[in-house]
């Protein structure tokens, strides 16, 4: 959800219909540097991902730091603040964001079908904590709404570019970009929703297809895997 250039996924390596290990990227992450602030991060993003918000403790977030919980302190005000800074370091790593380049939206299919995969299992998680969490805390609240107003206007612009160069068919480019963020929304309750699924290859390219025909990709690109 932030400003990055985003990199074309590879399609995964098939093992008995789940993607396997290949070259497909795990979810970008912020450079990482070996300092305790970051532990403190890493550590809390899991936590948060895996047991919501209410559930964690500083405790928890300090043993899985390898620190004491009074250290904590001297990076983070409390919890709320550590949350917050692991919203923001999560919101600014998605890959969404489409290039400003007219051809740029013929790889968001395959962008969008990544967020399927098991690398991306701890984002799917974490967001849907997000989302939970901002109904809470109007500072998380407003950073997502921050965050979702530039995707879906970066995206907008990447769809305008390729309507003007007459590679996609004219349609009001900001409910397709719109429509676009709530897809990805969709999939990030896998695990609620489709735990199966997650890994699937055939839901993969199912995903890809699907939203290659919203943008309306698929007779744009000849390289795209035809329905």
């Amino acid at each position: 959800m932030a400003e990055r250039r985003t990199r074309s996924l590879q399609l995964p390596a098939q093992r008995n219909g789940r993607v396997g290990k290949s070259k497909l990227s795990s979810p970008p992450a912020p450079k990482v540097f070996n300092s305790t602030r970051v532990r403190i991060l890493s550590a809390a993003e899991q936590l948060f991902a895996e047991h919501g918000y209410d559930s964690v403790s500083m405790p928890m977030i300090a043993q899985a730091s390898g620190i004491t919980a009074g250290a904590i302190y001297k990076h983070f005000e409390g919890k709320e603040d550590l949350f917050f800074e692991v919203v923001r370091r999560v919101v600014q790593s998605v890959p969404i964001t489409a290039e400003s380049r007219s051809d740029a939206v013929m790889e968001l299919p395959r962008i969008v079908a990544g967020y399927t995969t098991p690398p991306f299992r701890l984002l799917r998680q974490f967001a849907v904590e997000i989302h939970s969490a901002s109904a809470k805390h109007p500072k998380v609240r407003r950073l997502l709404r921050r965050a979702l107003d530039r995707n879906i206007g970066q995206i907008r612009e990447s769809i305008v570019r390729a309507q003007r160069a007459g590679a996609l068919e004219l349609v009001d480019s900001e409910l397709l970009a719109c429509a676009v963020i709530v897809f990805v929304m969709g999939l990030m309750h896998m695990e609620t929703l489709l735990p199966h699924f997650v890994g699937d290859l055939k839901w993969h390219d199912f995903i890809e297809k699907r939203m290659g025909v919203l943008l309306g990709t698929l007779n744009s690109n000849p390289n795209f895997p035809k329905a």
